[in-house]
């Protein structure tokens, strides 16, 4: 008897876990075609463009010239300065248009961004250059140059200088023990970018299901959000507690630190199970195989992820790029040899 029902049981769970992964997945998908239909109010308002990007000349000189020191060439970052600005992050932009912050998350989500560095008074760009030498290093990552968030969006966390924390879990800080703005639906920076310039909005992505870098959606990582080194971002599982495809309790392997484009991404790549078998990639995508996207015409639908890869090399994706070589011919052009010793890719 007891047999029987240890059969049953290892028949029925998983039908119940598909059910609820279909229910979230759907909870998810309505909140993504809310923030497209978001971008398309915000579109009506302000003569078919998307939110500005920075264009203060002094500005964008100050950022350019590395007041920090973090030895990266900034002046030719079109990022940084964007970045620094608390005021230009999307979901502040659009913030009156979805009226609810929660819309901003999926329930599925293993990997979350959201407000970090939390700016205290309306003048950021007086707080970047009086608060210069505090930002840590490398100020690309923790600084200026990476999520910076107004008043009001990092809960408990105020002033990240003053208080000498983050909002939210990436970087250190205590996330929703904070009271902090999280995100796990990633959007695409289109800073100016009109309407009018986009070859088809049906096509042209604007957000997504989205891991720790919620301000954009490169291909990889809109594929697979949920997954370190989709691309070359070097984030570890297991320092952040999040589970592993090979070990889902303790976490066991970490991607290559440096996050280069090249030999260090690739043989990383080479090294992990996932990265080899197709099905395990399909397994660990967010919802049943596949990811919600939204596009620039305000509809939304789900992917299967292997299928968000093949549109994107057909060109039959829009309003994504690619920060790794995906392929070997384009691996060859980018880094100028043959790939690492086993070495996969994702198409």
């Amino acid at each position: 008897m007891i047999a029987i029902i240890g059969i049953l049981a290892a028949m029925v769970f998983p039908v119940f876990a598909r059910a609820r992964e279909s229910a979230r997945k759907a909870v998810c998908l309505s909140n993504v075609k809310n923030i497209a239909l978001a971008f398309q109010m915000y579109l009506a308002d302000n003569n078919d463009t998307f939110p500005p990007g920075e264009h203060r000349q002094e500005v964008l000189d100050y950022f350019a010239a590395d007041p920090a020191g973090s030895g990266e060439d900034l002046g030719d970052d079109p990022w940084c300065a964007p970045q620094a600005n608390p005021y230009l992050r999307t979901p502040v932009i659009l913030d009156e248009y979805v009226k609810n912050r929660d819309v901003w998350n999926c329930p599925s989500a293993k990997m979350t961004g959201g407000a970090t560095w939390m700016i205290p008074y309306q003048d950021w760009f007086t707080y970047w250059r009086v608060n210069e030498g505090a930002w840590g290093p490398p100020a690309d990552w923790i600084g200026a140059c990476n999520w910076a968030w107004p008043a009001g969006w990092g809960g408990n966390v105020t002033d990240t200088i003053v208080q000498g924390t983050f909002a939210t879990t990436w970087g250190g800080g205590t996330g929703a023990g904070q009271k902090a703005f999280v995100q796990s639906i990633a959007v695409r920076a289109n800073w100016d970018v009109k309407l009018v310039q986009i070859d088809d909005p049906v096509r042209y992505t604007v957000c997504s299901d989205g891991g720790t870098n919620v301000q954009d959606q490169n291909v990889g990582n809109l594929a697979y959000p949920d997954i370190c080194c989709a691309e070359c971002g070097g984030y570890t599982w297991d320092s952040n507690g999040w589970p592993t495809i090979d070990d889902p309790i303790a976490g066991t392997y970490t991607c290559p630190e440096s996050g280069g484009d090249c030999p260090e991404c690739w043989a990383g790549h080479a090294s992990l199970p996932w990265y080899r078998d197709p099905d395990q990639r399909t397994a660990s995508a967010r919802h049943l195989g596949g990811v919600n996207i939204g596009y620039a015409d305000g509809h939304a639908s789900w992917l299967h992820s292997q299928r968000v890869l093949t549109l994107f090399a057909e060109g039959e994706l829009q309003g994504t790029d690619m920060w790794c070589p995906h392929t070997r011919a384009i691996y060859e052009d980018w880094c100028g040899g043959a790939p690492p010793a086993g070495a996969e890719f994702l198409y």
